[in-house]
């Protein structure tokens, strides 16, 4: 992979799956699975962001930042989806 590559076309693809999957569990089973896997994705997002060298990142914010906020995020998400009963 060269250096100007930030994403290769595996990742992207995968990441693209997986939203395609939690919008399939979504429709199919049910909208409190989802979510938890939204919660999921952002725990990892917030550990690849960790995780990421600052020369391969695009670069915006401060790493503490971008990872207090994910995490929050996926905190809320999980107890939204595990307390909140959706029809």
């Amino acid at each position: 992979m060269t250096e100007s590559t930030l994403t290769s076309p595996r990742v992207a693809a995968l990441v693209l799956g997986a939203v395609l999957v939690l919008v399939g569990v979504a429709v199919v089973a049910s909208a409190q699975a989802a979510i938890v896997g939204m919660s999921v994705f952002a725990f990892a997002g917030a550990l690849a962001r960790t995780r990421t060298p600052l020369r391969r990142a695009f670069v915006v914010r401060r790493r503490f930042t971008d990872v207090t906020v994910l995490v929050v995020f996926a905190v809320v998400l999980a107890y939204l989806g595990l307390t909140t009963p959706l029809a």
